[in-house]
């Protein structure tokens, strides 16, 4: 997805929530352009009253700017336009004029006439106001779209905003005490547009686990131009294991160390996998057996029943047989996007990685092939484990 980001009246794509914003997408992986078009000066407007003369915004100073940055679109490439204030007014005059096909538009505090709040903003936009759009052909061009106004907005009243969305039929989003929904109000951030934004993004299962821990503990764990390789606290594999559950959606595998003590078949992370297992009908759970004995632990056989009941497809590998082959023993490959690995020392968790280099996803691709080739299909619990130790005794 490209992001294209127009500021309003009097601002600049440096100003208010953009440029968190911004780093957001492209942390994100998405493309973001952000113009800064001409704009007069506050003090200088005010100083030289009404009749001043503009030298920097016009709509037709706006277009030479716009038509630099639709120059970088290509062909059947997916768009997504934010704005705010003026911005929004400025993207529908270009959508019309250039009959742009957008997926998505975000529009914050919009109007599309003169305000008749302070002379100096209606005389600055005085270009840009117009009512008479074609807006069925808007609505065909901008298909999906949401309208974000307050009710304390000192410069735009909220029936100008929702008079805008109405005329392009937007999803409405009223957020309360929030001003003009810029820096005068310490929005300097905007969590609600990022979350807009991201319901339009094609996200990997992995992009949206680092989402989901940037949000959680506040800490960028990559860059996009880093490896994408993290290192998890063993305490916190759980509820990475629950979110991409959660979240999975075409395919899991996943080995399990008979020899471990500490899981327990209710936990949260379990019932996760198992609800994602019902879900997307592609879950494979394979056994790693330490020792054959490991087979009657109750807790086993109960694991065993719920994931069967489950509709995950199971299996029994004797863990010796590929230890030579398989460098991690405790994995799991997850909708063959990312890998996570769990180091194991005196039968505790001791280093996770997640990963989602293709090297390491072919790798790993290669010790699922190795252990299925090598491991026996569990559909009767008691029948099948008596079947499995026979041969394997």
């Amino acid at each position: 997805m490209k992001f294209v980001l127009f500021h309003g009246a009097f601002g600049n794509p440096e100003g208010n929530w953009f440029p968190e914003l911004r780093d957001k997408l492209i942390q994100l992986g998405q493309t973001v352009i952000a113009p800064e078009f001409p704009v007069e000066a506050w003090n200088e407007i005010t100083k030289g009253g009404p009749k001043t003369e503009l030298k920097n915004q016009t709509l037709d100073k706006w277009f030479k700017v716009f038509e630099t940055v639709k120059n970088q679109f290509k062909a059947g490439e997916e768009l997504c336009f934010v704005g705010h204030s003026l911005g929004p007014l400025f993207i529908l005059h270009c959508v019309e004029k250039y009959n742009l096909k957008l997926d998505s538009a975000i529009f914050v505090s919009p109007f599309l006439r003169n305000l008749n709040r302070q002379w100096q903003i209606d005389l600055v936009n005085k270009s840009f106001y117009k009512t008479e759009f074609n807006f069925a052909k808007l609505r065909q061009l901008i298909p999906v779209s949401y309208v974000l106004y307050s009710d304390n907005d000192p410069y735009v009243d909220k029936n100008h905003s929702i008079g805008f969305g109405k005329m392009l039929k937007s999803s409405m989003l009223y957020v309360k005490q929030a001003g003009h929904m810029n820096i005068e109000v310490n929005l300097n951030e905007f969590p609600l547009v990022l979350e807009l934004c991201k319901t339009r993004m094609d996200l990997s299962l992995y992009q949206k686990y680092l989402a989901h821990r940037r949000e959680l503990y506040a800490i960028d764990y990559i860059s996009p131009k880093s490896e994408e390789v993290i290192y998890l606290e063993p305490h916190e594999v759980f509820d990475e294991g629950v979110f991409k559950f959660r979240n999975l959606k075409k395919s899991g595998f996943s080995t399990f160390d008979t020899s471990l003590d500490f899981w327990d078949t209710q936990k949260g992370y379990f019932y996760q996998a198992r609800l994602a297992a019902k879900r997307i009908k592609d879950f494979t759970r394979v056994f790693m057996v330490d020792k054959l004995s490991d087979l009657n632990k109750p807790r086993l056989r109960e694991q065993i029943n719920l994931d069967l009941k489950a509709g995950i497809k199971l299996y029994l590998c004797l863990a010796k047989e590929v230890k030579d082959k398989v460098k991690e023993m405790d994995f799991g490959i997850w909708d063959e996007e990312y890998l996570c690995a769990v180091g194991l020392q005196n039968n505790r968790y001791h280093q996770v990685i997640l990963s989602s280099r293709k090297k390491d996803i072919e790798k790993s691709l290669k010790w699922k092939q190795i252990i299925l080739e090598h491991s026996m299909r569990v559909k009767e619990t008691d029948r099948d484990i008596a079947g499995f130790v026979k041969k394997k005794t």
